[in-house]
């Protein structure tokens, strides 16, 4: 009974410390952003969810090696329930809000109460943790898996502990699935896993049961979970792979590791994070408490250093913790060779805060007598009451944050909500016409746009999108333009006394998203010159050339779908045969090309600022990208003069 009660004593603290934890990553939660790595997350998830297609890689991490699909995967459990963007946040969160469960329950069985309830509140609270966990991203959940594993281990090097093989294998894939939601972790991951063969041998010779059928189930999961993977790389010959760890072979001190390290731990300079100061304004700063949590810290850590060497219970549980904090940046602080990110170093999670929770705990747990019990215990109280004050903060910063991003002051302009409303505005636009196509004008993010992956949710390829500024997709069909962030009505004007704007189908974002309605193209234009892979050039508008001013050009394309590929355009200003100024690029990424549309570009050519006297010619032509191989005309040449002007 008494046991029991003990239980439900401590079962409540851990019961509040998750319902923070839920307000701080689930209020507001569909203010999440969407960009470029959340559309292509989200695509995958989506076609994965219409059973379409099974991805074995991801887009390519920030060192240039293809993350796995993993996070796609996870993603798309949520949607085969809920087919919207904000279910994959609460999902996510989920998973978070188990492993914060996890740790509780972890921590409190191997360390005590008390350093459950700081580990736990501190983890809930972080302001580094609750910025990544509010994300859809690759890096989402690697705090969350990586809790999982060390809770995981940390019952398993603990005595007197049940069900080992299932927390043996549950860390094993926890570790795996951290190492796959982002590469950064993989290291890390594998060092886990010799970790845990490790506490396995360890914990199977001091038992009567062997604890090898949890390692193989786990192996054996993890195996399953990097399959899609592991045959890309050996099909690829690991071509991504070897550059990269050849350009690690290069060892060296790198103390970015560390500094990022403290500001994870401590929430400094996580105000950056919105890339607008009015965050830091809007908040009441406590800035001692960055380094009161590392001063807290390192008297940790040297506590557990000593009560591992001279104090024998919970020596293995307490050497665990101890290694995996300070073994977790291990692997970027011996790499010169890498440009750090704060996420490279989320692994470190949740170790430093359950050291702290530990000694804290061997401050009521002191078998000292008299004088010396009592100062302990007026420590832990002390130390209790100012980690409450530093997590209390912690919380009402974000507090702040999720109330700024709900006021429409703070957050991307392309918001969850906003995009599922998108996609339900043009999933019923195609439903009740379906000989017609959406082309979205944005802005882009990176090489593609946030709303890309709506095309895997409605399933259409008549859903296509546009830079603002860069040109218009004209299909030969009816279509409807949704003008999103940033784009305007003169990214329309090529379509004027055309469209029509459908006032019912706006989007209520803060600059409402407006559509407006074309009609089927009737084509009347001959060609003015025609290449082989299906463009034909229309029509050039060119300004009049201006020494130092930007010249400013519009071309318009007809495409027959000949030779599908990755295509760019070029244009040429020459002067008695050599090149004055040109410009370069997709225009419009050829991946939104479709046979019979008309294709209006606009390019710049930045002007000297004097023109000599001579011949100008300017030549316009296409290459394959990235071979940079021209494509030919009709008649055989690889170029298109546009026009010729003589400067005396």
């Amino acid at each position: 009974m008494r046991t029991l009660n003990e239980r439900s004593r401590w079962l409540w603290p851990g019961i509040v410390i998750l319902l923070l934890a839920a307000l701080l990553r689930l209020a507001g939660f569909e203010q999440s952003p969407i960009g470029g790595d959340q559309s292509a997350i989200l695509s995958a998830a989506f076609d994965l969810a219409h059973l379409q297609a099974l991805p074995v890689v991801g887009i390519k991490s920030s060192v240039g090696v293809p993350q796995t699909a993993v996070t796609s995967y996870l993603a798309a459990v949520p949607l085969f329930i809920v087919p919207r963007v904000i279910a994959i946040k609460w999902f996510f969160s989920l998973v978070d809000l188990i492993a914060i469960a996890w740790l509780y329950q972890a921590v409190r069985r191997a360390l005590g109460p008390v350093a459950a309830m700081l580990a736990a509140l501190l983890y809930a609270t972080n302001p580094w943790i609750v910025e990544f966990v509010r994300w859809v991203w690759y890096q989402t959940l690697v705090p969350a898996f990586a809790t999982i594993a060390f809770s995981s281990l940390l019952l398993l090097a603990s005595p007197d502990v049940r069900r080992r093989n299932l927390y043996s294998a549950t860390a094993l894939l926890s570790a795996t699935l951290m190492g796959a939601v982002h590469l950064a972790a993989m290291p890390w991951a594998g060092m886990l896993f010799l970790g845990t063969a490790l506490l396995t041998w360890h914990s199977t010779r001091n038992s009567r049961t062997t604890l090898w059928t949890g390692f193989m189930l786990g192996a054996g999961g993890s195996i399953l979970v990097l399959l899609p993977y592991l045959v890309f790389l050996v099909n690829t010959s690991f071509a991504d792979l070897f550059p990269l760890l050849q350009g690690q072979a290069r060892q060296g001190w790198n103390p970015m590791a560390l500094r990022l390290s403290s500001e994870l731990l401590t929430g400094r300079e996580v105000f950056g994070t919105p890339r607008s100061p009015l965050w830091s304004e809007a908040v009441f700063h406590l800035p001692f408490v960055y380094e009161l949590v590392l001063i807290l810290l390192v008297v940790a850590m040297l506590w557990a250093g000593w009560h591992i060497l001279v104090r024998p219970e919970k020596r293995s549980a307490l050497a665990l913790v101890l290694g995996w904090t300070l073994l977790a940046p291990l692997p970027f602080l011996l790499s010169s060779g890498v440009h750090l990110q704060h996420f490279y170093l989320l692994t470190i999670f949740p170790a430093p805060f359950v050291l702290i929770g530990a000694w804290v705990q061997g401050c009521f747990s002191s078998s000292a007598k008299g004088g010396a019990r009592v100062t302990g215990r007026i420590v832990g109280v002390a130390v209790i009451a100012l980690l409450l004050l530093v997590t209390a903060w912690w919380a009402s910063i974000w507090g702040v944050r999720i109330r700024l991003e709900q006021e429409g002051r703070l957050g991307a302009a392309t918001k969850a909500w906003l995009m599922d409303r998108a996609t339900e505005q043009i999933r019923r636009y195609l439903a009740e016409h379906p000989a017609c196509q959406v082309i979205i004008i944005s802005y882009f993010d990176g090489d593609g746009s946030p709303f890309e992956w709506i095309r895997s949710a409605v399933q259409s390829d008549g859903v296509r999108a546009v830079q603002t500024g860069r040109g218009l997709i004209v299909p030969a069909s009816c279509a409807c333009y949704m003008l999103g962030p940033a784009a305007s009505d003169a990214d329309l004007a090529p379509l004027a006394g055309q469209a029509m704007e459908e006032p019912s189908m706006a989007v209520p974002a803060q600059v409402p998203w407006r559509f407006a309605c074309i009609p089927p193209r009737l084509d009347t234009a001959p060609p003015l010159a025609e290449w082989r892979n299906g463009l034909s050039l229309v029509r050039a508008d060119i300004e009049e050339l201006r020494p130092g001013q930007p010249l400013h050009i519009t071309y318009v394309w007809r495409y027959r779908e000949v030779a599908p590929r990755a295509y760019h355009f070029f244009t040429h200003l020459l002067r008695d045969g050599a090149l004055v100024t040109q410009s370069d690029g997709p225009g419009i990424p050829s991946r939104y090309w479709r046979d019979g549309d008309l294709l209006i570009t606009h390019f710049v050519l930045e002007m000297p600022g004097t023109l000599d006297a001579g011949e100008y010619q300017m030549l316009v032509g296409v290459y394959g990208w990235p071979d940079l191989e021209r494509v030919l005309l009709m008649d055989g040449s690889d170029t298109f003069r546009l026009g010729q002007w003589e400067i005396p």
